[in-house]
């Protein structure tokens, strides 16, 4: 994949001059792209999702069994009323005085060779371990948002990223598929707020048409230009995210990779032994994904231990592949 730069100062968000980044799928090498979950956050404490919505609910009348049948992106509606943007603000100042979540865990996890991180969390532990501190401030989000797509500035996350400068190394896109909580407008919270991210997920792919395909057949190289276009090209590992039946955006965006024309890379996903995994696991099959469950742990530092072993194993026999080919 090469990595070039274009564009004017002020082009895009708010980085000055835009990276450009170009896969050739024809050559069969795909971009390494990290889905980055909740998970993994949970080793420090980080606030669950359940957790979340009891701080911001406005109502408490619902019983506990009760609230526990209804799907999780439907009890923000329940919990908070169709008050999306009420709910998003009190979210947003629920974690903004929040501890980071970083680890050696994490640490390490994004110290390997990833060409794009995608992250579903609304906190910034990745830019933090990246900029090697544990605040992402206002000042640090204004230099480096990008819009990759152009547009001077959206409210949704399709084309939104951060661009994370690292030393030796090309700039490392972060996306925050679910939004971040320094733009609260972005954070998709609701039945609701996913409903209008699974409508801007299928206007682009009506744009993109049979893009892929053709820059295969073209022998032209192709630019993301959104989340997605990462997640349907690339080699892309699933880890701390449990692919909850709520998160319709991600099973689109699954199902939607495992329809594409060209070939492209694999999506490869973590689970552990939890029961509540198994009707998960069958289903991400059903739909080409790789499934590596791991069930021999003493507890989730371990589990994660395990996971990034195998991920640095598989990617140091990419490597040594890529270089016996030439």
């Amino acid at each position: 994949m090469d990595q070039t730069n274009y564009g004017a100062p002020g082009f895009g968000g708010r980085v000055r001059t835009l990276p450009r980044y170009e896969v050739d799928l024809a050559s069969g090498r795909f971009p390494r792209v990290l889905l980055l979950g909740n998970g993994i956050l949970r080793l420090r404490g980080g606030v669950s999702w359940e957790a979340l919505l009891q701080r911001i609910a406005v109502n408490d009348e619902i019983p506990q069994d009760v609230l526990r049948e209804i799907p999780l992106a439907m009890r923000v509606e329940a919990l908070c009323g169709v008050d999306v943007e009420g709910a998003r603000l009190r979210a947003a100042a629920e974690f903004e005085p929040i501890d980071a979540c970083i680890t050696d865990t994490l640490q390490r996890l994004l110290s390997l060779p990833w060409d794009c991180v995608l992250t579903t969390n609304y906190t910034y532990e990745a830019e933090g371990v990246l900029l090697g501190c544990d605040r992402f401030g206002k000042a640090d989000r204004r230099r480096t948002l990008a819009c990759m797509d152009g547009s001077v500035y959206r409210r949704d996350n399709l084309h939104f990223c951060y661009i994370m400068e690292r030393k030796g190394r090309p700039p490392l896109p972060v996306w925050h598929i679910h939004g971040d909580l320094g733009r609260a407008e972005s954070m998709i919270l609701s039945y609701y707020s996913y409903a209008k991210a699974i409508s801007r997920l299928q206007k682009y792919n009506r744009q993109l048409k049979n893009a892929f395909q053709d820059a295969v057949e073209a022998r032209r190289v192709v630019t993301p230009r959104s989340w997605t276009d990462w997640f349907i090209m690339g080699d892309v590992y699933s880890v701390g995210f449990g692919y909850d039946f709520s998160e319709f955006d991600l099973w689109w965006a699954a199902e939607r990779k495992a329809r594409e024309n060209a070939r492209v890379g694999r999506l490869i996903a973590y689970q552990d032994r939890q029961e509540k995994a198994d009707a998960v696991c069958a289903l991400l099959k059903s739909i080409g994904a790789e499934v590596n469950r791991v069930y021999d742990y003493e507890d989730y530092a371990e589990f994660y231990r395990i996971v990034i072993d195998d991920i640095e194993r598989r990617m140091k026999a990419e490597r040594l592949e890529w270089e016996y080919e030439g």
